[in-house]
Order: C-alpha cells, then sequence, then structure tokens
C-alpha cells in the first residue's frame, strides 16, 4: 500500500473530513470530462434524489472518474453551496450549461457547487486506488484510505498501455483518449471476445483500414459485428484484449490463418462463440 494518501492531502490542505465526500462517477463523467471541464460540471450538479445522492450530508465533494478497473482520476474538488429538489424547485445550477441540456424530464437534485482553488492544481493529475469495492460510488473519506497511484507533473492522458496489456468493454471504446485509439486504429490482428454473463469467449481478426478499433466498433454499433452465434444470442457486454498483432508485412490471408490457430488453442469453436 501506497505511504501517501489522498487523505493525508485532505488533512495538510485542512479540510475536514467528516464533512466531505468523494464520488467515483461513472463511464458517463469520464465521457463529460474528457468533452470539457465546463461539461463536467455541468454533469456533477444533477444527481439523484434522497438518501441515493452522492453528496448526502457533505460540505464537500472530489469528484474522480473511472480510470482502468480500479483506478480514478481527481477532476476537482467543489463546496456544496445549496441543494433542491427539481420540479419542487426549477431554477438551474450555477454550472448549468444550457449547451448540455435543461435536464428537466424526472425528478432529481440540483446542486449549486463552487471550486475549492486550493485543490486546482491536483485536477487532471492526481491518481488513486479506489480498492476493489467500485460499486460504492460515493464515499467518505474518513473511513475510507485511498493510495495515492502517482501525481503527473502536467495534466495529460493516461499513456497507451500497450498492446499486449490492453483491455475494455466494448461500449467504452468511444471514451478512450483519442491517443489510444489512434494507436488501436493503426494495426490489425487477433482479439479476444469475452462474454461478461457467461465467459464464453469469441477469437477474430482485424485487418484493412481502421484496424482493431474500426473492426471493433461493429460490435459497439450492433452487439454482434456480423458474427452468426452473436447474432443469436441476447444483448450482451463484452471485454475486448488483443492475442496478437499483425506485422506489417502480413496479408489479411496471413492474419485469419493466425486467428484460426488462436481458435484451435483456446478452443473457442467448440466451448465459445466461433462457429467456424
Amino acid at each position: 500500500m501506497s505511504d501517501f494518501t489522498f487523505n493525508d492531502i485532505l488533512e495538510r490542505r485542512g479540510v475536514d473530513q467528516s464533512k466531505s465526500r468523494i464520488v467515483r462517477h461513472d463511464i458517463r463523467a469520464l465521457k463529460a470530462w474528457r468533452h470539457s471541464r465546463a461539461k463536467l460540471e455541468h454533469f456533477i450538479s444533477y444527481q439523484r434524489t434522497g438518501s441515493r445522492t452522492p453528496y448526502r450530508a457533505a460540505s464537500y465533494a472530489f469528484q474522480f472518474v473511472p480510470v482502468q478497473t480500479s483506478h480514478a482520476l481527481f477532476v476537482g474538488a467543489y463546496r456544496i453551496l445549496d441543494e433542491w429538489v427539481f420540479p419542487e424547485e426549477t431554477r438551474q445550477p450555477i454550472f448549468h450549461d444550457p449547451t448540455f441540456g435543461a435536464n428537466d424530464h424526472e425528478e432529481h437534485m440540483r446542486y449549486d457547487l463552487q471550486r475549492m482553488e486550493n485543490f486546482e492544481d491536483l485536477v487532471g493529475k492526481l491518481l488513486i486506488e479506489w480498492g476493489g469495492s467500485t460499486r460504492a460510488w460515493s464515499q467518505w473519506p474518513a473511513q475510507q484510505e485511498k493510495p495515492i497511484i502517482e501525481i503527473r507533473a502536467h495534466q495529460e492522458a493516461e499513456p497507451f498501455p500497450g498492446f499486449s496489456r490492453f483491455h475494455s468493454q466494448i461500449h467504452e471504446l468511444e471514451f478512450l483518449p483519442s491517443s489510444w485509439q489512434g494507436a488501436l486504429a493503426s494495426v490489425g490482428g487477433v482479439y479476444l471476445l469475452v462474454c461478461a454473463d457467461t465467459g464464453e469467449q469469441y477469437v477474430g481478426s482485424a485487418y484493412g483500414e481502421g484496424g482493431f478499433l474500426n473492426r471493433w466498433k461493429a460490435y459497439a454499433a450492433n452487439g454482434h459485428g456480423g458474427n452468426r452465434l452473436l447474432m443469436a444470442r441476447e444483448s450482451a457486454s463484452y471485454a475486448v484484449s488483443i492475442l496478437e498483432v499483425a506485422s506489417p508485412d502480413m496479408s489479411a490471408s496471413d492474419i485469419i490463418h493466425r486467428e484460426t490457430a488462436w481458435k484451435i488453442k483456446l478452443g473457442s469453436r467448440a466451448h465459445g462463440l466461433n462457429a467456424n
């Protein structure tokens, strides 16, 4: 475990942890963050009602977005100035931006938030280990120490982990940093899909323009990418990873031969989702 935690930073900067919430938002917040700070602040100003609100009984909210499986990137600290229930009161929050919608379709909490300037130096730079319980997305820091993984010198996208270590969910591809998408579009080869519900595997290959990314976008668009066995299944979530990157001199035929070899090695025809 790291000797330095986010809790240490809160203590050193004079924050009352008993009045604070640390919030690891879902993929929607990550998408908003990658669009702009304004869109993120609009997003975090609207929350669930009652006990489901992540800011319940708090005066301060420390906002994070998900990175990989259990990491979290710090994207801002905010004082909670006011709260109210829509539609009982219809005014918009301070960070409301009409560009991103009115958010007036159902009951929810609205919050006036104010940036805590003494934490702005860490925005987009501080990475913590959230821990195994990512479903507990709003926590009291006084009860949950969060080890610091890294404090970056500059606000930047997380570096691409390399093809052999890359993994993602198909539905999260559009939220990957642009540099990651560029890397995945630059090469082809053999990849693996794993059904989140059953663990069944599908081996496929990508070649031609757009590489891995272009092929995977077909699954994101329709859930099956044209595969016969996947078409016959109910909609499912798939994790994707890379088994082998094709060398520049490999033809489409060569890549398909490598795909076949991986199907045999993993048994994805007899026990998985490959029909041929």
